[in-house]
């Protein structure tokens, strides 16, 4: 096989030293350590949190939330449940996939970044992501976007390696891996359509030897045979089919009419995330921590070879970019200047390889001119494609997450371009790392210089945001059912004392069930005709999603004379909720004022 035809870096030529393997301890260690932090602030308020972890409240219909295979398969639900089951459901039970699986996807950064690009780029990565005040706080949630992006980085790994090693038995481990990943999230096929853009791309600029493309492009089919069949237990267990999930999202598809104004909200969610401080020490200690390895490790004498050096203007060259790139960071935030970094990286490597073209040759052109390894195209169709799709959905910003993975890849691959990561000397080398450390310092520390909002953070940790207030409702609405005077109708039937019903919060009913309260959820108010009503004390409760709803604002206007107000109890959801139905400037501008309201049945006469 003809050199070309692989990937750009060996693993095997970078043996891991112990200063890689203390970087990579000790990244992982403080990735988890942040994620970990301050317990207490982490409670389920999400709608989709709700039902998720709410399942073991159904033991009659199959330990299932109504309706949630609407919005996710059953992998992490299922995970949520034997979680609770193990720690109960008053810590942070709920939300354990969730560290656990954004903690592991620290070394597997680092993993498969040393894999693609060598052991700078993994470090590099890993750092990034370890720190990310994005990842950090879905990390800390009960949905399963965190758990998605391990998968999926997982199985495009294993893709790469099935086309690279010509391997069946890793292309089946690919496909079972992306099996998974749909089984946490519907668009857990994204490995399938990564790995085939990547191939059918890397068919065009590689040197061409058909029989080895045909190969890879039936390993390709069998790993997505494979996962389909994994998925396929949970396809057909879909009580309406998935005519019905897809019916569902298809109401949150903007198209192209809304790409602009999504991708704009979704950078704003990215500023809007992005600590100051928090930033500082990840810009800092992400390249610090590769410049240091750097330095540690990058002695000519262990490798044995006599490395050429790099004239000094091409180190200038490179710090006057990269000062530039934090230039743009003072501006916009590290995420959004990581994004710039990644499309800057994409696009000068197009050109670096149409450079090589002469002029003289241009009557004998052919793609394979271009020498793009399959790990670079495969990071790419990761990265452009879904720089377009994600907009074409209504900007959750938790859409942007795979999407963030891939630009901390291709950020850590940024160190095998420049001049002091590959064959320079010594001082070489450490100026660069010097000149690059302090341009993503001051890329990091540039949203200090940006204007505040009217109401700063709370914390220089977006991530580690508390998120506790509707729990608290909870508590003091139970309390305040339980001292209402005759409560309990008829104390001497064994059962509940009354009733809750609550509509459109499964964020607020996981925390409500208590001792001699039934509580049910509510998709509409027909409850308040059947005969339990006359037997039992039966209360309504509502909250933002209610209040928002046209259907039940209608609904309850016909049935106004069958409830009465109690209480009130206003509170403010956090940017992680709020960021959901408005932009961050919107939010810096007028933070809206929500509130519970409970409602007691009234017997009619």
């Amino acid at each position: 096989m003809n050199q070309a035809d692989l990937p750009a870096s060996d693993p095997r030529e970078h043996p891991i030293s112990r200063y890689e393997l203390w970087a990579f301890v000790a990244i992982t260690l403080l990735g988890a350590a942040i994620r970990f932090a301050f317990p207490s602030a982490m409670a389920i308020e999400h709608f989709d949190e709700g039902v998720y972890a709410s399942n073991l409240l159904f033991p009659d219909r199959g330990d299932q939330y109504p309706d949630r295979h609407l919005y996710a398969p059953s992998l992490v639900p299922w995970l949520i449940e034997w979680s609770i089951i193990f720690f109960g459901d008053k810590g942070i039970a709920p939300m354990l996939p969730s560290l656990l699986f954004g903690t592991l996807t620290i070394p597997l950064v680092w993993w498969v970044g040393r894999q693609w690009f060598g052991p700078l780029s993994g470090i590099a990565a890993a750092t990034l992501l370890s720190l990310s005040d994005f990842h950090i706080a879905f990390s800390r949630s009960a949905l399963t976007d965190v758990p998605l992006c391990f998968w999926l980085l997982l199985a495009v790994y294993l893709f790469e390696r099935a086309f690279r090693d010509l391997s069946w038995l890793t292309a089946i481990a690919a496909g079972f891996t992306t099996g998974l990943a749909w089984w946490t999230k519907y668009n857990g096929w994204l490995p399938i359509a990564i790995s085939l853009s990547g191939l059918m791309a890397w068919s065009l600029f590689a040197r061409r030897d058909e029989r080895h493309f045909l190969r890879r492009l039936a390993l390709w089919a069998v790993a997505a045979v494979t996962a389909l069949l994994v998925w396929g237990p949970y396809l057909l267990s879909l009580p309406h089919g998935y005519s019905e999930v897809s019916t569902n999202h298809r109401q949150y598809v903007v198209g192209f009419a809304g790409w602009m104004d999504g991708a704009f909200r979704q950078i704003d969610a990215w500023r809007n995330a992005h600590g100051a401080v928090a930033s500082l020490f990840c810009g800092f200690v992400a390249v610090l921590s590769a410049g240091a390895f750097l330095a540690l490790s990058g002695d000519e004498s262990r490798s044995g070879k006599v490395l050429s050096p790099v004239a000094p203007q091409h180190v200038g060259i490179a710090a006057i970019c990269l000062s530039g790139f934090g230039a743009i960071g003072i501006m916009t935030g590290i995420n959004v200047a990581l994004g710039l970094a990644a499309l800057l990286q994409l696009a000068v490597g197009t050109w670096a390889s149409l450079r090589t073209i002469r002029p003289s040759s241009a009557s004998n052109f052919h793609w394979s001119r271009f020498r793009f390894g399959l790990a670079e195209l495969l990071l790419a169709a990761w990265f452009v494609g879904l720089i377009v799709a994600t907009p074409l959905y209504r900007p959750y910003p938790r859409l942007t997450l795979p999407l963030l993975l891939a630009m901390h890849l291709l950020s850590g691959r940024c160190f095998v371009g420049l001049p002091f990561g590959g064959r320079t000397t010594p001082c070489l080398r450490h100026t660069g790392a010097f000149a690059v450390t302090v341009t993503l310092a001051l890329t990091a520390v540039g949203p200090l210089l940006s204007p505040w909002p009217k109401h700063p953070p709370k914390l220089i940790l977006p991530g580690l945001a508390t998120r506790g207030e509707l729990a608290q409702v909870a508590r003091t609405l139970v309390q305040d059912v339980n001292k209402l005077p005759n409560r309990s109708a008829q104390p001497a039937i064994v059962g509940p004392a009354a009733v809750i019903y609550v509509y459109a919060e499964p964020g607020l009913f996981f925390h409500l069930p208590a001792d001699g309260l039934a509580v049910q959820p509510a998709g509409n108010l027909n409850f308040v005709d059947i005969a339990a009503t006359r037997k039992l004390p039966t209360f309504l409760v509502t909250g933002p999603h209610a209040q928002r709803s046209q259907a039940f604002t209608d609904e309850f206007a016909k049935r106004a004379d069958r409830f009465e107000l109690i209480a009130s109890y206003p509170y403010d959801a956090s940017d992680f909720v709020r960021l959901d139905d408005v932009s961050a400037t919107q939010l810096r501008v007028r933070r809206e004022p929500l509130e519970v309201r409970l409602y007691r049945v009234r017997v009619p006469e």
